[in-house]
This record gives structure tokens, C-alpha cells and sequence, in this order.
């Protein structure tokens, strides 16, 4: 990927986590907040520990890990702003939040014993820079903790309606950003492993976490769907109402077209976790 891309990529990206930060805690039920607790908990983060939050976001996975490795400290980073505000709104004595990228850390080496990255490794300007990072910052022995979208466990429903996305930009003359078809397989439980033992780590435990649930109708729908990254927010924060009710009706008989009306606005959020130790 070329140096204007990659900006191109990343404006996009901070624009996306700016815009949604309001509602990031409360999206899809919570659902970030359960993948947040379940990677803190496989962790295992004890007291006295220093702890590099990447990608912190509204500082979910930094709040649960504070309490546990106090008097310690947790440094939390991230490029949204606005995240950042939620993240820094939630006093914490051993808890700072700075913006930072994760593939340029101002931090020495041998700095922390556990790094964490919740549902951040696929939207990294350069995850392998970032992982090299990762691995310069910690101390041998020392623990990364990865959490990662699991895409090939999408539902029927989704998987149609995100091979509509790219039609619908082209309807509308949107230009997207383009991203890496690799990076969709971070979460798989073959590929994840790979990926961070390319990056000088050795996997320790790994499992899964599956949420889910159904939308009401194609507005629940579609406003669900809207949190889900940043080509759906865009596509559908792009459209007028007129066209938002188009896109609707077509999302009713998409759904239609699915036969089993159990399958209809139904949505899984599978996640593969990982905790790598560093050779």
C-alpha cells in the first residue's frame, strides 16, 4: 500500500471511531464491552504489572485492567479524539491516555510486561509495524493480548447485505478507501497464530467468543449494520432519506429472499482471542 493510501486509509478510520465513539459502548448491546472483559480475563494481568493499551478506544480494556495491576500503571493510546475524551472522562489513578500510533511508540524497549489490543489489529495503518513495536516495548517473556473479529462466522443475513455494499457505493459515486482483503482473515483461528508468531510471539492460549442476536427491521437493521466498520457508516450515513428508504426496502426483500424467516435480520459477532508471549 502506497504512502497516500495508507493517510487516505487512516483519516477514514479516525473520522469512523470520532464519529461513532458516543455510542461504541452501548453498540450491538454491549458487545464490545463483553469481548473487552473476556480478553482482560485471559490475560491474567496481576498486580504491579505496567500495562500498553493499543487502540484503547473509549479505554474499555484499560478501565477493567487497572484495578487488577494497581499500584501498576496503564497507558492507554489511541488516534481518535473523541475516544480519547470517553476514555479520559473515566477517572482512574493509575490509568493515562495519550494519542499516539501504534507504529511509532515513543516508549523504551523492555517498557511493559503485557500489551493489549482489542479489536484493533485490522484497522492498523501497518500491523506488522505495530506488532514489531509490541514486541520492542515488552519485556521478554512478557504477554500481547489480541482480540479479533472472527468474518468467516458472519450469518446469511450479513453476508448478503455486505456483498451489497460495494453496488451501493457505485450507485451513489462514493469513493471508499480501499482495504486489504488480508486483514479480514486476522480473525481467523489458522491465520492469527501465523500472524503473531511472524512478529517474534508465541501463542499460549487461544479460543473464541461468539455474540449475536436479530434485528427488529431493516432500520434496526441498517443502524445496527451502520456500527459494524467504517464502509457500512459511511455508505449509510451518506444516503438522504429518500435513498435510506430505498436501501431499506431492499434490505426487507433481501431478507425475504433468505426463505427461513429465522435467518432474517439475524447477526453473530465471533471473535478469536489470542495471549502470545514474547520469545
Amino acid at each position: 500500500m502506497d504512502p497516500d493510501s495508507t493517510d487516505e486509509m487512516v483519516d477514514h478510520l479516525v473520522d469512523f471511531f470520532d464519529r461513532i465513539a458516543p455510542v461504541y459502548d452501548t453498540w450491538a448491546g454491549g458487545q464490545h464491552g463483553r469481548v473487552a472483559a473476556r480478553l482482560v480475563d485471559l490475560a491474567t494481568p496481576s498486580k504491579n504489572e505496567h500495562v500498553l493499551d493499543v487502540g484503547t478506544g473509549t479505554g474499555l480494556v484499560a478501565h477493567l485492567v487497572a484495578p487488577r495491576v494497581s499500584p501498576g500503571l496503564v497507558i492507554g493510546i489511541d488516534l481518535s479524539d473523541n475516544m480519547l475524551s470517553i476514555a479520559r472522562s473515566r477517572r482512574a489513578k493509575n490509568v493515562q491516555f495519550l494519542g499516539m500510533a501504534a507504529e511509532h511508540l515513543v516508549f523504551r524497549p523492555a517498557t511493559f510486561d503485557l500489551v493489549t489490543m482489542g479489536e484493533t489489529l485490522a484497522y492498523l495503518a501497518d500491523p506488522t509495524e505495530a506488532l514489531a513495536e509490541a514486541n520492542r516495548v515488552l519485556r521478554t517473556g512478557g504477554r500481547l493480548a489480541v482480540s479479533c473479529l472472527r468474518r468467516s462466522l458472519s450469518t446469511r443475513a450479513q453476508e448478503l447485505f455486505f456483498q451489497g455494499l460495494a453496488p451501493l457505493a457505485r450507485r451513489h459515486y462514493l469513493s471508499l478507501p480501499r482495504y486489504t482483503s488480508e486483514r479480514s482473515r486476522f480473525g481467523e483461528p489458522d491465520q492469527l497464530p501465523q500472524v503473531l508468531a511472524a512478529a517474534g510471539f508465541e501463542v499460549a492460549r487461544l479460543t473464541e467468543l461468539v455474540t449475536g442476536g436479530r434485528a427488529s427491521d431493516a432500520r434496526d437493521w441498517t443502524e445496527l449494520m451502520a456500527g459494524a466498520g467504517p464502509l457500512p457508516y459511511t455508505l449509510i450515513r451518506a444516503l438522504g432519506p429518500r435513498y435510506r428508504n430505498e436501501l431499506e426496502a431492499e434490505v426487507e426483500a433481501a431478507m425475504a429472499s433468505l426463505g427461513d424467516p429465522d435467518d432474517a435480520f439475524r447477526y453473530h459477532h465471533s471473535y478469536v482471542l489470542a495471549v502470545a508471549t514474547k520469545r
